[in-house]
């Protein structure tokens, strides 16, 4: 068993099954060593999206919940695609959280797909970030997540 295997198990994280994206896009795109992932919303394993508006009728928490099922995609995605231990560094993410004009804490909501990535990627899932409020998010969505990997050839 793998290190990020081995991580997964003792975080008793199983990462969900995901479908082919509904519209004209890839979900992931390989070029030479870098993978790009497209958007993943807080859709959870179930189906249900994760909506709300931060400082609306959204707390933190939920945000940050949010933040870690969209984390759960993004690690999907990439599994899919590549296998997790082909990465070698998470470059970039980029994140949007569904936020009201008053609300500023979108590095706290963020920070909870970052410390996923960490967990479960080790020293591999230190990125730089962007986290962004957005007025709204597709199919409601609370949080959604896009990236840029270094991969192994």
């Amino acid at each position: 068993m793998t290190d990020v295997q081995e991580r997964l198990k003792a975080l008793s994280i199983e990462l969900p099954v995901l479908g082919a994206p509904r519209y004209a896009y890839e979900a992931t795109v390989r070029w030479g060593d870098l993978l790009y992932v497209s958007g993943q919303i807080s859709r959870t394993a179930s189906g249900e999206t994760l909506q709300g508006c931060l400082g609306d009728n959204a707390t933190l928490a939920d945000g940050v919940s949010a933040a870690r099922t969209a984390a759960l995609n993004l690690l999907a995605r990439i599994d899919d695609a590549v296998g997790l231990d082909n990465v070698q560094q998470i470059l970039k993410l980029n994140a949007w959280a569904t936020s009201s004009a008053t609300f500023v804490d979108q590095p706290s909501v963020i920070d909870g797909a970052s410390r996923l990535l960490l967990d479960v990627l080790g020293d591999a899932g230190r990125h730089a970030r962007t986290a962004l409020s957005a007025h709204v998010l597709p199919q409601g969505a609370l949080v959604e997540l896009d990236a840029v990997i270094a991969i192994c050839s």
